[in-house]
């Protein structure tokens, strides 16, 4: 059977595994064909894919599809699958081109959308009901004068995106419009002072008045100036373990943040790979599960008392011969699908 996949832009499945494709190989599942669950994903025609992909930012391929396969809607699962070829951009354009007149009378916004993200039927689309459909009429710059005046927040945001009109959207009475504007670098000695936080958020990603907003009432504020690797001396001790959490992963403060009283902190500590030596030893099970992640002490950890522990352990492919025998259900599940992973999908040819 015929049809089309959508794959990220290194050719690996966007949900599962992530598992990795190659053109012109056969690939094939154990086990009966699940929708969603089990089996290779695909859609008979190209448009369909936009319903649980972005046809836009995907690379889309013809597929041959073979053995048992089930059928729910539009969405098709096979037991084998062969990836035939990789259409071009140009092929894309040139089939919704030629079907835009039928396309844009279809009942699923998400293909009205995908019409417009490819810039046809841009005319139409213009006045669609749903507002993601104007939305993708928005992201190709097309007659954002209407647009700006569109009843949906979200259209104004994306209008903003296009750079455009944004003297008039900094005053937009919607903080997610006015958050666009400041993403877009503009009018930030205003928004600094913006009464909703998301936008003083959005300033500080810039970079801008991090000296204002280091003092912000709102800790999520002081967070992001965080994230800027501002003033990181004096964030170290603020009151707000959130904000601390944010400088302990900017690699800062580590030997004073390692024994912070609230276990997150400690937990980004030993994200960064930081007495690792010490916090295997923490009295909380999550701070235990991190330094597991980060593959130190696996054998210790191994016998954590606590099941997370040793699920994050059997998550690193270790001890597998014993944790697939462990008295949680969820650690030998976790044991023997990393045991099986490797095989669970193979090459035919």
């Amino acid at each position: 059977m015929k049809g089309y996949k959508a794959l990220d832009q290194d050719m690996r499945a966007f949900h599962g595994n992530g598992m990795q494709f190659e053109i012109d190989k056969l690939y094939s599942i154990r086990g009966n064909v699940a929708l969603c669950h089990n089996g290779f994903h695909f859609c008979k025609a190209i448009e369909y894919l936009n319903d649980y992909y972005n046809i836009k930012n995907s690379r889309i391929f013809e597929i041959e599809a073979d053995g048992e396969i089930v059928e729910r809607d539009d969405k098709y699962a096979a037991e084998k699958i062969r990836l035939v070829r990789e259409l071009t951009k140009e092929e894309i354009w040139d089939y919704f081109n030629r079907n835009q007149g039928e396309l844009v009378k279809s009942r699923d916004p998400y293909i009205r959308m995908a019409v417009a993200e490819q810039g046809c039927g841009l005319d139409t689309l213009l006045y669609d009901k749903d507002y993601k459909v104007r939305t993708a009429v928005a992201g190709r710059g097309y007659r954002l004068d209407v647009l700006i005046q569109d009843e949906d927040c979200g259209v104004r945001a994306a209008v903003a995106k296009q750079h455009y009109g944004l003297e008039v959207l900094v005053h937009d009475k919607k903080w997610q419009v006015r958050e666009e504007v400041a993403e877009q670098g503009y009018g930030l000695d205003v928004l600094v002072c913006d009464k909703n936080s998301s936008v003083r958020i959005a300033v500080a990603k810039q970079g801008y008045g991090l000296e204002i907003l280091i003092n912000d009432e709102d800790f999520n504020v002081r967070a992001a100036v965080a994230d800027q690797g501002y003033g990181l001396d004096m964030l170290l001790h603020d009151k707000s373990p959130f904000v601390r959490e944010k400088v302990a992963k900017q690699g800062y403060g580590l030997d004073i943040l390692i024994n912070d009283e609230d276990f997150n902190v400690r937990a980004a500590v030993a994200g960064q790979g930081y007495g690792l030596d010490i916090l295997i030893h923490d009295e909380v099970w999550y701070v235990r599960a991190i330094v597991a992640k980060q593959g130190y002490g696996l054998d210790i950890l191994l016998h954590d008392e606590n099941i997370y522990v040793r699920q994050a352990v059997a998550e690193q492919g270790y001890g597998l011969d014993i944790l697939v025998n462990d008295d949680n259900y969820n650690v030998r599940a976790t044991a023997n699908m990393r045991a099986r992973y490797n095989s669970s999908v193979h090459i035919i040819q």
